[in-house]
Order: C-alpha cells, then structure tokens, then sequence
C-alpha cells in the first residue's frame, strides 16, 4: 500500500515538473517600464507603463540594472519562483528604453 502511494505521488510530481514554465497558448507579452529590486533577493520587477501590470521578471543572461528603463517582450510562466511579486514572465528579449525617466535606485543607510 505504502509503495503505491509513493509512486502515485510520484507521477503527480513528475507532471507538475513537465507542465511548469511558459503556458503554450499564451500570447507574448511586450512593454516598457523601470527596473526595481523586488522584495526577495536577486528578484526584478517592472510596472508596465502602459497597463500597470507588476511583471515579476525572470532573465536568463545579462540582467538590467535596477533604476533603467527597458523595453521587454516575454511568455506568461507557470513554473515555481521564490519572486513572489507580480505576474511571473520570462523574458525572451529586452532593451535598455532612454525615454523613461526612472527614479535613482535607493541607497542603503550608512552605518
């Protein structure tokens, strides 16, 4: 009984596994905002200027600097994150946007 239980739980695992990351059917998602650290570390996000959407940013190579603008094209994901914020997209291209005027990143305290 306990080994059809595990290996059960183990075929529900293995196709939450295959099932996560880009949703096929999903139409890419394109916009421009300025980059902000989000709340959990490494994380990126940006509200679309457009729409006010929170993107929760996942980049795959060179990474923008928080406080720039970019423009950004990307796929709704469906995968797991620690980024807790906003909607999850995986970005498939994105550039650096000198129209916007983003706030300077802040600075932590001196001690």
């Amino acid at each position: 009984m306990k080994g059809t239980i595990f290996a059960a739980m183990a075929l529900i695992a293995a196709a939450a596994t295959v099932t996560a990351g880009q949703t096929p059917e999903a139409k890419p998602v394109h916009g421009q905002g300025c980059v902000e650290a989000g709340v959990e570390m490494s994380c990126l996000v940006v509200t679309d200027v457009k729409s006010g959407i929170l993107y929760n940013l996942i980049i795959k190579g060179a990474r923008p600097d928080i406080g720039i603008g970019i423009e950004f094209t990307g796929a709704p994901f469906n995968g797991m994150s620690i980024c807790m914020q906003g909607t999850l997209l995986e970005v498939t291209k994105w550039t650096r946007d000198t129209s916007l005027k983003c706030a300077a990143p802040a600075q932590a305290p001196k001690r």
